[in-house]
């Protein structure tokens, strides 16, 4: 049996639904450690969430921010949950599917889908037995948009 807390592991708590879902789980008693490429939003959710949350500034597309977080994971005692809810919509306004710049689906390629994946494989060893993964994406993988082609 476990001595702590669960732990979860949580990206994009700066903002939005990452946050939101950073500041839930410490009301209900989790330990989280969050990531965000904006270190002063990030660090206001600190503020305000106390010793149960753990910041670690980053861009998951950067293997030394993985491995960091991945080590403070380590050193926690293992995830319980990892939700993968940072992401990129790309260039604004967004474009239709036909003006869009290859290198700007592939840039958002990238941040939803390759970093990712580069981050759990990262934190794989630490997850707990029964851990759970959730990947938050957008409802326009379900419904479409104009411009949300790509």
């Amino acid at each position: 049996m476990n001595a702590h807390p669960p732990l979860a592991l949580v990206t994009g708590t700066s903002r939005g639904l990452g946050r939101a879902l950073a500041v839930e789980l410490v009301r209900r008693g989790w330990r989280v450690i969050g990531t965000a490429r904006d270190a002063r939003a990030l660090e206001e959710t600190g503020a305000e969430l106390g010793r149960r949350f753990h910041a670690v500034t980053g861009d998951q597309a950067d293997p030394d921010h993985r491995a960091r977080v991945a080590a403070v994971a380590a050193a926690l005692g293992g995830l319980d949950l990892v939700v993968l809810s940072a992401g990129d919509l790309g260039p604004s306004p967004l474009p239709a599917v036909l003006d869009l710049d290859p290198r700007d689906l592939q840039a958002v390629l990238a941040a939803n889908v390759i970093a990712p994946l580069a981050l759990l494989q990262a934190v794989a060893p630490h997850l707990r037995e029964g851990a759970t993964v959730a990947g938050i994406t957008s409802d326009a993988a379900a419904e479409a948009y104009p411009g949300w082609g790509g």
